[in-house]
């Protein structure tokens, strides 16, 4: 795997519990829900958008960092199999949840960093797979995902009912996954 673009002035690590409402905010901002003329989420959405802190206790909680300057621009949440926020993992896998970057650090490499960060820790824990569903309009998040070596799997996807937006899911295998 190469690394798309440059990310080297940011720095993945775990979230400090001094970070947990920045990192809400950092979540409800990369999902771009502050734009002009963005629909304010669900309510029970943005409860979750905004609670880094139960995803810190129920998983790991990742931010990308500026090295520069301190500040957050990237998040995802690892939630291991029976979390209570996991939606689509299945025993022995690790879900991937809510993997945001603020607008303006799009397209730098810190998606592709956090995913890297995100596998190498499932599979330290002894997960065969990473897991992760996805809006299905979002195709730009797929493209990455795919470029990554995600492969999506039709037959675990489930219909929702308007208005939800419709989920695919992707897998990574991590037996043959080797760490970035």
């Amino acid at each position: 795997m190469t690394l798309p673009g440059t990310a080297t002035q940011y720095r993945i690590r775990e979230a400090a519990e001094s970070e947990l409402d920045a990192v809400g905010r950092l979540t409800y901002e990369g999902f771009g829900h502050h734009l002009p003329g963005a629909p304010e989420p669900a309510p029970d959405r943005l409860e979750l958008l905004l609670d880094a802190a139960s995803r810190a206790r129920e998983g790991v909680l990742l931010v990308a960092e500026d090295a520069a300057d301190g500040g957050l621009v990237g998040t995802a949440s690892l939630l291991p199999f029976g979390s209570s926020l996991a939606r689509q993992a299945l025993d022995g896998e690790t879900e991937l949840r809510l993997l945001a970057v603020l607008p303006q650090a799009r397209r730098s490499g810190i998606g592709w960093r956090l995913l890297a960060e995100s596998a190498n820790l499932a599979q330290a824990t002894g997960a065969s797979g990473l897991v992760l569903d996805t809006g299905a309009d979002n195709e730009r998040s797929q493209q990455l995902y795919r470029r990554f070596g995600f492969v999506r799997r039709p037959e675990r996807e489930r219909p929702r009912p308007a208005p939800k937006v419709q989920l695919v899911v992707y897998t990574l295998d991590l037996a043959g996954y080797q760490a970035a």
